[in-house]
């Protein structure tokens, strides 16, 4: 599968580093940006073939949009004529909906929304789907198993698409507001601090893993980690004293209102 990507903001390059990480090689990714400028720039910094005119997307399975969902409009109507039926038109545009896709561009047209997140780019990311019914079932599978090089691929209702920011994409910024507070926590008591990013990660993976692997409520991993009278439980205890749950909840519920 080749795929064209329209815009070259963070998110795009964290693909494409993904996809280059996973072995997508030059030929099988191409990028258009308005400024030629910064498009040199890029496919500099990229594994990436450099498309000098818009119409170069024609050799292409997949195009992506990655511009900002202000400046859609003015980006479908020179796009439009170039797209082709048999083309998927990927959205990574957030709060723009299949619908408002379509309205830009020919009736016909097989339309897929992503929400990726930045870990994409280590090949850890979350990527939430939905799609429009012209695309069929053998380019989901095909969509999905070329963008599993990127992470987790899961397909959701469009009505879905607006918390997925909160559950997947904003909440990396949470857990590495974490990793900081941990690791300002360490430095204090001795620990260096390049040791307090490594070692901190490596249990919040481990975490993670548990959870993944066990298939077991995190409330009890979490009772399997308290002993009675122990150190965690008062952690636990001050946590909870202080609102860490409920922060979390409304930190997301903050996300979810911005994307509706």
């Amino acid at each position: 599968m080749k795929i064209a990507f329209i815009g070259g903001g963070k998110m795009v390059s964290n693909m494409v580093k993904g996809f280059n990480r996973g072995g997508l090689q030059q030929e099988q990714l191409g990028v258009w940006l308005r400024d030629k400028e910064k498009l040199d720039v890029f496919t500099e910094n990229h594994s990436v073939t450099p498309l000098h005119k818009i119409s170069d997307i024609a050799t292409y399975d997949v195009v992506v949009l990655g511009i900002l969902p202000k400046s859609l409009r003015e980006v479908a109507n020179k796009l439009r004529k170039h797209v082709q039926p048999h083309q998927i038109l990927i959205s990574i545009l957030g709060g723009v909906t299949i619908d408002n896709i379509d309205d830009l561009f020919a009736e016909d047209q097989k339309i897929v929304r992503v929400m990726p997140n930045t870990p994409v780019g280590v090949n850890q990311g979350v990527l939430p789907m939905s799609n429009n019914v012209l695309v069929s079932k053998k380019e989901k599978k095909l969509l999905e198993e070329t963008f599993e090089i990127l992470g987790d691929v899961h397909w959701i209702d469009e009505s879905l698409m607006y918390t997925m920011p909160g559950i997947t994409g904003s909440s990396p910024a949470f857990i590495y507001m974490l990793i900081e507070a941990m690791a300002d926590n360490a430095v204090s008591v001795g620990v260096d601090r390049e040791t307090a990013y490594q070692m901190i990660s490596e249990m919040l993976m481990g975490a993670a893993a548990m959870v993944q692997e066990t298939k077991l409520h995190p409330g009890v991993l979490k009772d399997q980690v308290t002993s009675p009278g122990g150190s965690t439980i008062q952690g636990v205890m001050t946590l909870e004293k202080l609102g860490f749950r409920n922060a979390i909840i409304e930190a997301m519920n903050a996300v979810h209102e911005k994307n509706k």
